[in-house]
């Protein structure tokens, strides 16, 4: 099968599509109230096997006239390693999601997500190499670098918020930073990176976009099943986590989600081709915009001094001057 086929921009609006859907998914855990965090992840990832292997089914006709089995066997190491990378993935956010907690954003983003930003960008590289333009390098360590400081710089001023406020809550439950937390952490920038194994080794053997999501989906399943299989059955939640006899709106947020995030998995992998798997990713980095852009939102910022909100919009800005940078030198396009 021939490659998806978009014109640059388009795929370019794709990709920040999908990013401004990872940055929006993760406010279904403002309304949780007592459900437990696991249950949500539990429900994400069960939710988006369905959706994504639905779609791909559907589509399948289409899409993969050859037929799924057939691009299957025909690429069964490639398979392996983006079910690999699904599970890597789900696992890396179960982990962060527990660490963050404890250390709090400021602290996990300096550590994990920078590492985590470095990760992405080698393994990316190292699928598919670099393009032949003699912008590309200057771009691409140009371009990490702004959202890495644009990242630092809005978690900055989340810990001046919470000053401004003279809050302890924000430190509330959080212990020192040991060794532990800090592998923790390392740990999480790790596996959170099975989404570029993933996806750039389906880009980079010119797999099938649509069955790239519909394996990782599956990894992705597999390893939170199993790891929150244990959980709920050790504590005796799954009445609880399942909603039987209680509130169904659980269900609910498990499937917006799902929509959100493996939805935007499936724009940003179907685009990847046209971008490459590089500059996809980091065109995903603008994800971290909507997080804070919903925290406004909120109204989490209500109340900030002028300081914190001017360091805010600077980070808020780095991260647009860095896509502003990609679109106009897109060395692929």
């Amino acid at each position: 099968m021939d490659k998806p086929y978009f014109s640059v921009p388009a795929a370019t609006v794709l990709t920040l599509l999908a990013a401004a859907m990872w940055g929006s998914w993760m406010q279904v855990v403002k309304h949780r109230k007592s459900y437990p965090i696991t249950g949500i992840v539990f429900l994400l990832y069960s939710f988006s096997l369905v959706l994504v292997w639905g779609v791909t089914l559907v589509l399948a006709p289409v899409l993969l006239p050859a037929g799924i089995i057939s691009a299957t066997t025909a690429n069964p190491a490639v398979v392996a390693e983006i079910l690999l990378g699904g599970a890597m993935m789900s696992m890396g956010l179960f982990i962060s999601l527990q660490v963050m907690g404890k250390v709090g954003l400021l602290l996990f983003t300096a550590i994990s997500g920078a590492v985590g930003n470095i990760l992405g960008i080698l393994t990316s590289l190292m699928k598919e190499g670099l393009s032949d333009s003699p912008y590309a390098l200057p771009l691409v360590l140009g371009c990490t670098a702004i959202f890495i400081a644009a990242a630092f710089t809005c978690n900055y001023a989340a810990a001046l918020r919470d000053q401004d406020r003279r809050s302890s809550a924000a430190q509330a439950g959080k212990g020192p930073i040991t060794a532990k937390i800090v592998l923790l952490m390392l740990l999480s920038a790790f596996l959170t990176n099975g989404w570029s194994i993933g996806t750039a080794s389906g880009t980079a053997s010119g797999f099938p976009p649509v069955l790239t999501c519909a394996y990782m989906a599956t990894g992705s399943f597999l390893s939170v099943f199993l790891t929150c299989g244990v959980i709920f059955t050790r504590k005796k939640q799954w009445r609880q986590v399942l909603c039987v006899g209680s509130s169904k709106q659980p269900l609910l947020l498990g499937a917006v989600s799902a929509f959100c995030h493996y939805g935007g998995n499936l724009i940003s992998i179907y685009a990847m081709p046209v971008l490459s798997a590089t500059l996809s990713f980091l065109f995903g980095r603008t994800s971290n915009v909507w997080t804070y852009l919903w925290g406004l939102f909120y109204g989490e910022f209500a109340g900030s001094r002028r300081k914190t909100m001017l360091i805010l919009s600077f980070g808020i800005f780095l991260y647009i001057a860095g896509t502003l940078l990609l679109a106009v030198f897109n060395y692929n396009g």
